[in-house]
This record gives structure tokens, C-alpha cells and sequence, in this order.
């Protein structure tokens, strides 16, 4: 598997992962579902989950993915 593939792939199973358990944490909180129980989970979601990173070097593109809480990209081989 390619390590842009990995980089994708990791993301959105870390998207889908942080997206899930703040939606079950908001929908137990609140009775009624409302937009913000749809909106508070994809905006953590998006804060949270590491990014796909690509950085260009002489051995050619390297992907990776970037976090808010490392300060270097965990890159792919």
C-alpha cells in the first residue's frame, strides 16, 4: 500500500473515531437532536484528527500526517 493511501486512510478512520464518540457523548447529553449535535462533533472532529501532510524532497514526495499535539509530522516509508 502506497503511503499516500496509508495517510488517507489513517485520517478517516481518526475522523470517523474522534466524529463518533463526541456525537454518542453529545446525543446522551441532549434529549432532543438538533443540528448542533451534528455540527459539535464534525468541528472537534476536524480540530482534532491529524492531517494529511506532504513534503517534497530530493528522494521525491513523502506523506505523512500532522497533528495538533506533535510538533513533527509522523511521516510514511
Amino acid at each position: 500500500m502506497s503511503p499516500k493511501i496509508k495517510a488517507f486512510l489513517i485520517y478517516g478512520l481518526c475522523f470517523t473515531a474522534i466524529f463518533l464518540i463526541v456525537r454518542f457523548i453529545a446525543v446522551s447529553w441532549v434529549v432532543d437532536p438538533t443540528l448542533w449535535t451534528t455540527i459539535i462533533p464534525i468541528a472537534s472532529a476536524m480540530i482534532l484528527a491529524p492531517k494529511p501532510y506532504a513534503e517534497e524532497s530530493p528522494d521525491g514526495r513523502k506523506y505523512g500526517l500532522r497533528s495538533i499535539f506533535l510538533k513533527k509530522p509522523y511521516m510514511f516509508e
